[in-house]
């Protein structure tokens, strides 16, 4: 049986057994978007991911996810995920390529805060706080923590108070510091100490979820132990952040092709099969059974599939 029949079949069956109406197929995917994600992943697909999305480029959203309830995505997604994990790649060597028009945001910024804070006490002699510490990104901010003297400690510092409205006006600002400074930067978090004779201090800061999280990978060194990855190409949706899909940059144990599980929640990474293929057969034989635990379980998909894996495992020692 090839590729498109498994898949067909695999929709079939679940609509008999579940009487449920799964979500048609869509139309093929075009050339340019074939050519979007291979840009993105900076390789040519592989012909058993062209053979799938040039039957359908993933399902209608009318209608029950084709994988046990799980979304068989089109290329707009795909190519939305992959940009957002190329986003995570750092530049070796960080350096502000524009400095000047790099300073005028961020005294924008920094005003944006002064004008905020308390100003002088009534006979305007002092100004009655030492410091203001903040963090913003695109979209995010932290604080504003406002020290009323250059010894005051953290658990007594204050909240400045700012209206979330407020923000609008600067939110464009940091957009543009940010998109101004991707390539040669990408920095994730501006981090600010404003002090209140109007020096401040910049720190461009970078969320290293690589290492903050402890990946596992099953079985070990197959799976490169990363939060996501532009060679890892989405196939199979939660509609929760996390996916099935291809890894074409396998660790020194890995295979190129195979189908792993990885995203927002998945902190231990399996192998669930070698290729595209070998997949569908797996779903195929267990939506098969009388009492197919995949049709059958309350649990989520992917940790079905991990037991069936580590199951498969232990039954081969």
């Amino acid at each position: 049986m090839n590729l498109i029949d498994k898949i067909k079949e695999i929709k079939r069956i679940q609509e008999v057994r579940t009487n449920e109406l799964i979500g048609a197929f869509n139309s093929p995917i075009n050339e340019s978007e074939i050519k979007k994600i291979e840009n993105l992943i900076e390789e040519p697909l592989p012909l058993d991911f062209k053979e799938l999305y040039l039957f359908a480029n993933g399902q209608s959203n009318e209608g029950k996810g084709l994988l046990l309830g799980e979304q068989f995505i089109d290329s707009n997604e795909i190519i939305r995920q992959l940009e957002f994990s190329r986003t995570l790649i750092k530049p070796e060597v960080k350096a502000i390529d524009n400095p000047q028009k790099s300073q005028e945001l961020i005294k924008k910024i920094v005003d944006f805060y002064l004008n905020k804070a308390p100003k002088h006490h009534f006979w305007g002699l002092t100004k009655n706080w030492y410091k203001i510490e903040f963090k913003c990104g695109v979209g995010s901010y932290g604080g504003p923590y406002i020290y009323a003297k250059e010894n005051t400690p953290s658990k007594e510092r204050k909240i400045l108070e700012i209206e979330f409205k407020d923000y609008d006006s600067i939110s464009g600002i940091i957009k543009e510091l940010h998109k101004l400074e991707e390539k040669s930067y990408n920095w994730d978090e501006l981090n600010f100490v404003v002090y209140s004779n109007g020096k401040y201090e910049i720190e461009r800061s970078f969320y290293n979820f690589d290492n903050e999280i402890s990946f596992t990978s099953f079985p070990e060194n197959s799976i490169k132990k990363k939060y996501f990855h532009f060679k890892w190409i989405p196939i199979f949706s939660d509609y929760g952040g996390n996916y099935i899909g291809l890894d074409l940059d396998p660790d020194t144990n890995g295979k190129k092709g195979q189908i792993i599980n990885f995203g927002r929640d998945e902190e231990n990474m399996f192998v669930l099969a070698d290729n595209i293929s070998e997949f569908l057969d797996l779903i195929s034989e267990e939506i098969n059974k009388p009492n197919s635990v995949l049709l059958n379980s309350e649990s989520h998909l992917h940790d079905i599939l991990k037991e069936l894996k580590n199951n498969s495992a232990q039954q081969v020692v």
